[in-house]
């Protein structure tokens, strides 16, 4: 398991900035002591008294997902909002939700404890549902977000709301200052990173003094006051799509910035006497569905690693990463996401399968791409989530200008090509990683990049990297994999069930699909485990015929229960290992 620890922050370069929290990186062992993030009373802890402490329950309603940014501590909680507006923490004893977003309803199946739900894992004990008017759908729980994630593009109307408190009421900063920092400056930042596609525009209301001490801190009863009070001074809050409250310094709340991560409406809190644009750029990055930019450190003498240390704000290269006074572009494995590279009319990522020569274009710029590479790094066993590798050329352009400061910058960044890593459908994976792994810490990480004429190789993933060349005009990398070949071919397993949902009593039939080149293999023994919502697992093995299909049957009994079911295959074929997984819901 990798280690996590506070950023590394210098003062030297940063004390002119704010510095954001440590939040704690999710554990895939550990149960996560989540507090209830809005301070208002839950109906759990009724619910427990009555039925005891081991009662099992299940819940429904909206997810919420909060980053609290402080400047000594931070937090990352979840909670379920139920249909009358209550709030009930949530805690996972290993593999907390990091696929779904603020605003998906879920169905969570747990146990009551000290008020909260405990869950087993995010991926077997929530079942995402879509309901509408005159039925419940249920979905799957763990398939990646969709790409794009929702709401990311075109004029985003964003509502900031200032408000003071009834003991403080000061306005630190006019109107005019709110206008500018949200609809100059950070709508400068949101067009440039995604390429002319998405706007940060609305309006600004207040300062209106709600009926709050600075004493305390509520932020679901601060979000509640600021949008009666507007609304009382005539603002249609159903014109805007994003909420954000602005506040004077209150030391009670402590943190510089919170916000939901995705939502719609999205809400975000902004506390201080003044408005810093890393913290806007920060928060609103979380509005949108983005989670942290962490730095993987394996030490002084390699880069990748399988119990590295992960930074939770180390990739200074990345304003959802180590704050400072610029805000960086989002990573490519962020704009992924946002579908601001790779999606619609967007510069394009290319895929690389085959061994070869490749060119890029600085990264900061528009047009059809390529503006990155992407390359598989590995396949979980388990769960067949794919973990890629991300390359990408940033210039001195924009609000990357930053880069031309010769004290604390211009190392390598400009001068080599940067690599992160990220796992598909779970946001909360960028991962930077350090080329240069020998460079005294003093440097604070600088000098990530990949330069001309230096290699980098992953012997596990059977390729190597080449730097070639890096100009203002872009980068040309040389990929290589083992034996000079492509990756199209090699073996691989594939799954699949007969239908999605099932009902107690009903047979699930699981389909495992060897292939190599394309052609399906015989006589590979497949071993099958099937993990119930409640985390049990079954386990049986079956055979490929000519077609290369093996199957394996399970029958549901009136016992299991409800919820997502994780069936797994894992075979070797021709001497290659690999595994897939597919996921069906017991209703």
């Amino acid at each position: 398991m990798r280690k996590q620890i506070s950023p590394r922050i210098y003062c030297s370069v940063f004390c002119s900035a704010f510095l954001l929290a440590v939040v704690v990186l999710l554990g895939s062992t550990a149960v996560l002591g989540q507090t209830n993030p809005q301070g208002q009373e839950t109906p759990a802890a009724t619910a427990q008294s009555q039925v005891g402490p081991s009662q099992r329950v299940q819940l429904e309603g909206e997810l919420e997902i909060l980053y609290q940014d402080f400047k000594a501590q931070g937090r990352l909680s979840y909670s379920l909002k139920l249909p009358d507006g209550t709030r009930v923490p949530l805690r996972f004893v290993k593999h907390p939700p990091t696929h779904l977003l603020t605003g998906d309803h879920v169905r969570a199946n747990g146990q009551l404890s000290g008020g909260s739900l405990i869950l087993y894992s995010g991926s077997t004990s929530l079942t995402k549902t879509t309901t509408t008017s005159n039925s419940k759908t249920t979905t799957t729980s763990t398939a990646p977000s969709s790409i794009p994630v929702p709401y990311t593009f075109g004029a985003q109307s964003t509502l900031v709301i200032l408000v003071n408190f009834q003991d403080d009421a000061i306005e630190p900063y006019a109107v005019a200052d709110a206008q500018n920092a949200f609809f100059v400056t950070a709508n400068n930042f949101f067009m440039e990173n995604s390429y002319g596609q998405t706007s940060i525009t609305g309006t600004v209301v207040g300062w209106y003094t709600i009926p709050e001490s600075v004493t305390t801190c509520n932020t679901s009863q601060i979000a509640t006051d600021a949008q009666n009070a507007a609304v009382a001074a005539g603002t249609n809050l159903s014109n805007y799509t994003r909420y954000v409250y602005a506040f004077p310094q209150n030391n009670a709340c402590g943190f510089a910035g919170s916000s939901y991560v995705g939502g719609n409406p999205s809400q975000s809190w902004i506390n201080g006497s003044s408005l810093d644009i890393h913290v806007i750029d920060h928060e609103l990055g979380h509005a949108f569905g983005l989670w942290h930019s962490h730095l993987d450190d394996c030490g002084t003498t390699a880069t990748i690693c399988s119990s590295g240390t992960v930074v939770e704000y180390g990739d200074d290269l990345d304003t959802m990463g180590v704050p400072q006074t610029a805000s960086a572009h989002y990573n490519t494995f962020q704009k992924e996401r946002l579908g601001w590279l790779n999606y619609g009319a967007s510069p394009s990522i290319q895929t690389v399968q085959t061994s070869g020569t490749y060119t890029i274009n600085p990264y900061e710029l528009g047009g059809s791409g390529p503006n990155a590479l992407k390359i598989l790094k590995s396949t979980d066993p388990t769960t067949g989530a794919k973990t890629w590798y991300y390359i990408e050329a940033r210039q001195a352009i924009g609000f990357d200008a930053f880069l031309s400061n010769s004290i604390y910058y211009t190392q390598n960044e400009t001068t080599g090509v940067l690599f992160h890593v990220g796992t598909d459908g779970d946001g909360n994976t960028s991962d930077l990683l350090d080329m240069t792994p020998a460079t005294p810490t003093y440097y604070g990480w600088f000098d990530p990049s990949l330069v001309a004429n230096q290699d980098f190789q992953d012997s596990a993933a059977g390729v190597t990297f080449t730097t070639e060349s890096v100009t203002s005009a872009g980068a040309t990398v040389n990929v290589q994999f083992s034996g000079g070949g492509s990756t199209t071919q090699s073996p691989s397993l594939a799954v699949a069930t007969n239908q999605t949902n099932y009902s107690p009593g009903q047979t699930v039939s699981i389909a495992a699909t060897a292939t190599s080149g394309g052609s399906p293999v015989a006589n590979v023994s497949v071993s099958f485990a099937v993990t119930k919502a409640n985390g049990s697992q079954v386990t049986g093995s079956a055979t490929t015929g000519k077609d290369g299909v093996a199957v394996y049957k399970l029958r549901l009994k009136q016992t299991d229960p409800a919820g997502t079911y994780i069936a797994g295959a894992a075979a070797t074929i021709k001497g290659n290992p690999d595994s897939a997984t597919t996921e069906f819901t017991l209703q």
